[in-house]
């Protein structure tokens, strides 16, 4: 049977990279509306009527919704391309493959994180000839970074018979967002970096012409944030709820006018010889005079570091704050009497607001964002730094509220999950505020906070 698909041209320029020998990586940033599904399930069936033994994996973070949607999809494009019901190959309920009579199969799989398979180690022995995720910014990037160690392992000889080539092809599509679509694909296709091997195709809901009107001037209608992402396809308009900074306030962070003194402080999110980075930033006051970043660094060549610019900006042992979680303490323990910064403590005293955060890395945030709010603090840094801080602050998420009733930011580790990294440079600035809170006994407001002589006081 013959099936006639007749593309647009963001689809033949997809299709292109679909059936090149040298692209491996095809990302799609497309607004809603777009027909971005459509085109995908169509070629994978149209790879599996055509490649026997072939195997694809159709991924979305929970598998009621990939049913509910892509399933969807591909049961509406074989309808309407009238497929005859003997080569429509339903789903397998119980399995979740979609198997053919050519013994190509599609497998239905969820990339919801699992607590107890942090590693994703249930694909670690998964056989796949190739891969399409479908709404990639809502999965862990780790998990997408597993999948694709395991795509092109399944019948390659059959496929390079048939095809002529060799090229495995791992395909994603996702609306704008924040999170790892951000940092890894939006950006280096922005700044002309990209490898050859990876393809980046954009396009907006009027380059489908076969879509509804009616459904176009819906999207105008909608709220500003809604409008920018899914319309215009913005990446720098965001609907992720309960964000703790808005935009403005962080590009203010690198532009605002403020006045400084020369009392300095230094604070430091630790790392070790991991992926993580260690970042310190030294501060006049709340201006951030220099932010210098370290990675596979190991806890002595740190305080060897701090010590040095201790003794350059004549910083004073007491204004130095250090991350001390966990072995970390190890740093704070080489520099005695600074301040030992533990996320997980209790807020510090300040009259009745010691009940509104969950712990002490939450209120030193939100004072972050109050003094941000009155564009009271400053970073000087390089353009390289200062994307990289803008993308961090502007995915700290206020969580929810604990069974005490008490604000909590989104953990670490989770914020890891989406970003693909650790908040190092947020943190490291986060740590500040200590020194903006602490007051040996009466409390302080946010009205007089900014006026404390911290020189005058003792520890």
């Amino acid at each position: 049977m013959e099936v006639y698909f007749y593309p647009t041209e963001k689809q033949w320029e997809a299709l292109k990279y679909w059936h090149d020998d040298t692209t491996t990586e095809i990302w799609f940033w497309w607004a809603a509306g777009w027909a971005k599904t459509w085109l995908w399930v169509f070629a994978i069936w149209s790879a599996c009527m055509n490649l026997p033994w072939s195997r694809w994996v159709m991924w979305r973070k929970e598998l009621i919704n990939l049913r509910r949607t892509t399933l969807a999809t591909y049961y509406k494009m074989l309808q309407y391309y009238k497929i005859p019901k003997d080569q429509r190959w339903i789903l397998n309920g119980q399995t979740n493959t979609i198997k053919f009579a050519n013994w190509s199969e599609i497998i239905l799989l969820d990339c919801a994180t699992q607590t107890s398979d942090t590693e994703w180690t249930r694909f670690g022995s998964l056989e796949l000839t190739w891969a399409f995720v479908d709404e990639a910014n809502e999965v862990d990037a780790n998990g997408i970074a597993k999948l694709k160690t395991r795509i092109w392992r399944q019948n390659i000889f059959t496929i390079w018979w048939v095809k002529k080539t060799v090229c495995p092809k791992f395909l994603e599509c996702f609306n704008p967002n924040k999170w790892h679509v951000y940092n890894d694909y939006y950006k280096p296709w922005k700044d002309w970096t990209l490898p050859p091997y990876r393809k980046f195709v954009r396009a907006t809901v009027w380059d489908n012409p076969y879509i509804w009107e009616n459904y176009i001037q819906q999207l105008e209608r909608s709220d500003e944030i809604t409008k920018q992402r899914l319309l215009y396809g913005n990446f720098d308009y965001d609907d992720t709820p309960w964000k703790l900074f808005r935009w403005d306030e962080i590009s203010d962070l690198f532009t605002c006018n403020i006045e400084e003194d020369n009392t300095t402080y230094i604070s430091c999110d630790v790392a070790r010889l991991w992926e993580d980075k260690t970042v310190i930033v030294v501060w006049k006051w709340l201006r951030g005079k220099e932010v210098r970043v370290y990675q596979w660094q190991t806890t002595d060549q740190t305080v060897a570091v701090i010590k040095d610019l201790e003794s350059y900006y004549n910083c004073r042992r007491s204004n130095i704050c250090i991350d001390s979680d966990w072995v970390w303490w190890w740093v704070a323990d080489q520099l005695r009497w600074c301040v030992n910064f533990v996320n997980n403590s209790s807020p510090i005293l300040q009259g009745d607001e010691i009940r509104n955060y969950a712990n002490l890395k939450t209120q030193c945030y939100f004072k972050l964002k109050y003094l941000m709010e009155k564009r009271m603090v400053h970073i000087d840094t390089s353009w390289e730094t200062m994307e990289r801080i803008q993308n961090e602050l502007d995915n700290i998420l206020v969580k929810d509220v604990d069974s005490e009733n008490k604000i909590k930011l989104e953990s670490k580790e989770d914020m890891k999950k989406r970003l693909g990294h650790s908040p190092d440079y947020a943190d490291a600035i986060m740590m500040r505020m200590y020194r903006t809170l602490w007051r040996p006994y009466s409390p302080v407001t946010h009205t007089d906070v900014i006026t404390i002589n911290f020189d005058d006081m003792l520890y």
